[in-house]
């Protein structure tokens, strides 16, 4: 018998502790004002959380500012091109250095307060017409700095320990060899939305929805949707449930993420916008889907108990056609626009106080159980 005439077998994947006895969250934790601080203070200011893309970065010499777990930040590069990260707060009297969403260029930022004026590393340069308080010395009032990394076009910072290191852990090198950073963008947007953060992160973490919310993708006849999680990524992918000889199609049905082979996966033809797609969740607010010719790059900023701002970048290949990339940005568009409609209707339950006290679907919401396992730990761990 030939390989073409052979059955392949999907790779089982075991069920994640707990899955098969967990439960929904409270409503409370999508509404409460004071669970909602709990939660920026365990989740967003104590651990590694999105920031943003490098394509919004400040370039040498220019500094910008916005803000991360409702913590206002600084970003600065300096003329040798090292991107840096502080706390957005003059050492003298605590006005802001950069007014948010705004971007300054010069050799020193300068505070428009009482104009102290700092190094793109930081320090202070001068502290004009402070006078002589005692044992004031220009060293000791540096921008206090927040550890800051880049992974995959992507931006984290730690406001917890300045000396953190950031680990994602092997499920992030499974798409080292997609080549994100040589994309191009074709799509950057931002948009302020009335639900808590947790529902599109959610929403993005499972694919029960998607024969009802997007049937114009939905391939739940031929497909399944396998998920593995390690660390702070959890990572799920198309996989066909017939497998034929196709490369990619034995790769996704025998192998996990990141097993030798995985990466052949970045160099699949594809034919249709959501093809050979690998999606991954980064705990506590970042979202990606990284194809062989395309990718989307997502995150959330907490904004209020009920509110949040979601941010957008669609990346195409190099060589892309016009058509292609309009193809790839109304695929995702729609897809977006109907998760959003979702989203903004289980709030309104949230809101109103109405606890599902619902069960989680043991295949299709591993994904939610990853996240909310991920909450409690960080609460607990206040």
């Amino acid at each position: 018998m030939n390989h073409s005439e052979q059955s392949i077998e999907l790779r089982a994947i075991p069920d994640p502790p707990g899955i098969t006895s967990a439960r929904t969250l409270p409503a409370a934790w999508y509404a409460d004002p004071a669970h909602f601080d709990r939660e920026c203070q365990s989740v967003f200011r104590s651990g590694w959380v999105c920031a943003g893309v490098i394509d919004d970065m400040p370039v040498a010499g220019e500094w910008s500012a916005r803000s991360v777990g409702g913590v206002p930040l600084l970003f600065a590069r300096d003329n040798t091109g090292v991107l840096r990260a502080f706390l957005n707060v003059c050492r003298h009297r605590a006005a802001p250095l950069c007014a948010e969403g705004s971007t300054g260029r010069g050799a020193l930022i300068r505070c428009p307060y009482h104009a102290w004026l700092y190094r793109h590393d930081g320090s202070l340069a001068k502290a004009q017409g402070v006078g002589h308080p005692d044992d004031f010395d220009l060293a000791d009032y540096s921008l206090k700095p927040v550890a800051i990394a880049i992974w995959r076009r992507l931006v984290f910072t730690a406001l917890g320990d300045p000396s953190a290191e950031l680990e994602l852990g092997p499920l992030a090198d499974a798409v080292s060899r997609c080549p994100i950073e040589s994309m191009e963008l074709v799509l950057a947007e931002s948009h302020h939305r009335a639900f808590n953060w947790k529902v599109l992160l959610e929403n993005f973490s499972e694919n029960y929805h998607t024969p009802f919310i997007h049937p114009e993708i939905d391939t739940s006849s031929s497909e399944d949707y396998p998920m593995v999680a390690e660390g702070p990524i959890l990572y799920a992918w198309d996989r066909v449930l017939r497998p034929g000889s196709s490369p990619d199609e034995v790769i996704r049905a025998t192998l996990l993420p990141g097993e030798p082979g995985w990466e052949k996966l970045f160099e699949a033809d594809t034919s249709r916008p959501y093809d050979v797609g690998s999606y991954l969740t980064v705990w506590p607010n970042a979202m990606i889907n990284v194809f062989p010719d395309a990718a989307l790059v997502m995150w959330v900023e907490p904004t209020g108990p009920t509110t949040c701002r979601v941010e957008r970048r669609i990346y195409a290949s190099e060589g892309r056609t016009a058509t292609d990339r309009d193809s790839i940005i109304a695929a995702h568009r729609l897809v977006h626009d109907q998760d959003i409609a979702i989203c903004l209707a289980v709030q309104t339950s949230h809101t109103a106080g109405l606890d599902a006290d619902g069960v989680l679907a043991t295949v299709e919401e591993r994904g939610v159980h990853f996240i909310h396992e991920h909450l409690r730990a960080a609460l607990d761990a206040r």
